[in-house]
């Protein structure tokens, strides 16, 4: 699940660094740059990213069933966003970096755009979403061979409550064993 964690949290990262950007320049005015991140092209790579995290850290408090559950959804995430990443040279990058250049004090019109340079993390982002599909494989096929959370965890209803009497040194024990001795 570590594994889990740092794909989306590489992924995440990865989104949140450019991916485009592109050099104004106009007569009589200093040249700018104009870069744009993957999550300002698309911000749904950014949230799926999240969703993987959030995913890897879901299967730590599930039970057997639902880590498959959980597998399967970190597989169908990824694939989204992978899918959804706006990839090197497509038109979302061009339109993100054009909106971003009309904000910018250097925009004087559309011909003080320069050509528009790409970064790999892009590739770095869609390869961590590989993993973390492959890691979702992973979680579907050993779930049930992993250990679940004690019962120390449930709800105090849940367990069974004793009906003989309790010495000292017993509650002592039950406390330090994460019970309730009073009930």
């Amino acid at each position: 699940m570590l594994a889990t964690l740092a794909a989306g949290g590489l992924a995440f990262f990865a989104a949140s660094r450019t991916w485009a950007d592109t050099r104004l320049s106009s007569d009589g005015l200093p040249s700018a740059t104009v870069g744009v991140t993957g999550s300002d092209a698309e911000p749904l790579v950014s949230a799926l990213a999240l969703v993987v995290v959030t995913a890897a850290l879901a299967v730590l408090a599930s039970g057997r069933r639902m880590r498959r559950v959980v597998g399967a959804l970190t597989m169908l995430v990824s694939v989204l966003a992978i899918v959804v990443a706006p990839r090197p040279g497509s038109s979302s990058i061009d339109r993100a970096v054009s909106a971003a250049a009309e904000k910018s004090p250097a925009f004087t019109g559309p011909e003080s755009i320069g050509d528009i340079s790409s970064s790999p993390w892009y590739f770095v982002a869609v390869l961590a979403f590989v993993i973390a599909f492959l890691l979702g494989a992973a979680t579907i096929r050993w779930a049930a061979a992993w250990p679940g959370m004690s019962s120390r965890y449930d709800a105090p209803a849940a367990r069974a409550a004793s009906s003989e009497p309790v010495s000292d040194s017993d509650m002592w024990k039950a406390m330090d064993e994460g019970q309730d001795p009073t009930q």
